[in-house]
């Protein structure tokens, strides 16, 4: 246990911290087309781009509109958020192919001084995350009381659940309107930097358009993200938020990036084939999220696949006493307990496939995300049996697969 401390809270952290920041730089002039140079600051043309970003992310948040209210806390904190995710992500792209008319290079300029843009999301989320570790140890949003640990430690994880920033939620404005804002242009950026460079890709549109389909699901459904544990549980620190100012724009973009510098070589009918292999996965995902919905806003009084719903009754303690919550046992959530994670790898590979034939670099978001998923799986249940105790270990019993039916 001695040794285990030592590792979580006062090598893991600093290790993290080092080789994340240099592994984006050292992929980004790996899939770039050996043009590029870059310096650590950034440029002008970098700050420019990472702070407009970040302004007009900052504008989605500000503009009087509807809100949504997150769950509740354990301390009685109750998060508020603003609901005009779809808007936000359609009005963007608008903006970006108006900008794209008017000033054609953009795209080709963007992936060239993509090193540099990251560079400077890497001290934009130090900046941040620096704040949020002062804030919450002298002006926390709450008064939630929490255990002292290592600095480093502190600075990984992060301290408040729901901290504020200029009048907007933390979480919401990086891992929603800043990492994924990014990740969509630049995908769309990439792509149209490959057309110029090498003409026309079935293969690079097809990579392109099944992230826009799926990070247009997401802005759809974004109200729906908060009730996730990842934004219920995991504090606002390097975790979160550098991950999603920097890892996100970097890794999540990468099979996209690649192609620019590396055509995509299959054919298009084989390109097409990848592309419905990606719509059938977000067509399914989409209904896996939509009859947990649909069973939450009928309190459990509805059917699915043509039967009356089956589940299970929980118990659990939250900050005004004890609450009760069912847990869905019929329909896709009756095959197994996190199917909707085993067709966002399939999704994510039929956007990497047009890579084939350069070897790894293309799918190292799927692997990584393989890798993620899985080891979310045993994350989100080691909380859930802790929330819900005999009534989870009963549920999966009920529900035995995590993944894949059968195997796993």
């Amino acid at each position: 246990m001695a040794v285990y401390s030592v590792l979580r809270y006062y090598v893991g952290p600093p290790v993290m911290v080092v080789t994340t920041c240099v592994g984006v730089q050292y992929l980004a002039q790996v899939g770039g087309d050996g043009t590029n140079s870059w310096s650590m600051l950034g440029d002008a043309h970098s700050w420019t781009v990472v702070l407009f970003t970040l302004l007009w992310a900052l504008l989605s948040l500000w503009v009087p509109g509807k809100v949504f209210s997150g769950p509740q806390t354990h301390f009685g904190y109750t998060p508020v958020y603003k609901a005009n995710g779809f808007q936000f992500f359609l009005v963007s792209l608008a903006a970006f192919f108006l900008l794209v008319t008017c000033y054609p290079y953009v795209s080709r300029d963007i992936f060239h001084n993509f090193q540099n843009i990251l560079a400077s999301c890497n001290i934009l989320a130090f900046v941040l995350c620096i704040y949020l570790l002062v804030k919450g140890k002298k002006w926390p949003e709450s008064t939630e009381a929490i255990e002292s640990k290592p600095l480093l430690y502190e600075f990984y994880r992060g301290m408040e659940l729901h901290p504020r920033l200029l009048g907007v939620d933390v979480k919401q404005l990086t891992n929603c309107r800043f990492g994924l804002l990014a990740w969509e242009l630049l995908v769309v950026s990439f792509f149209l930097a490959g057309w110029e460079k090498n003409g026309f890709s079935m293969g690079h549109l097809v990579c392109a358009t099944l992230q826009t389909i799926y990070l247009g699901k997401f802005f759809w459904w974004e109200t729906g993200y908060f009730n996730t544990l990842d934004i219920i549980l995991d504090r606002a620190g390097y975790y979160i938020c550098w991950g999603c100012l920097v890892f996100v724009p970097s890794l999540y973009t990468y099979s996209s990036y690649y192609l620019v510098a590396h055509p995509p070589q299959v054919s298009a009918s084989t390109a097409t084939l990848f592309f419905i292999l990606g719509v059938c996965a977000i067509l399914l995902n989409y209904r896996i999220d939509w009859e947990k919905e649909h069973f939450r806003a009928h309190d459990g009084k509805c059917s699915l696949w043509g039967r009356p719903v089956t589940y299970i009754e929980a118990q659990y303690k939250s900050a005004t006493g004890h609450k009760y919550s069912k847990l869905l046992t019929s329909g896709s959530w009756g095959v197994a307990r996190h199917l909707n994670y085993t067709l966002e790898l399939l999704l994510s590979l039929a956007w990497c496939l047009p890579g084939l034939g350069y070897g790894v670099w293309p799918f190292l978001y799927v692997i990584f995300l393989t890798v993620l998923l899985v080891h979310r799986v045993f994350r989100d249940e080691e909380k859930c049996r802790a929330k819900y105790g005999s009534a989870w270990d009963k549920y999966c019993k009920e529900v035995p697969y995590r993944m894949i039916p059968r195997v796993f």
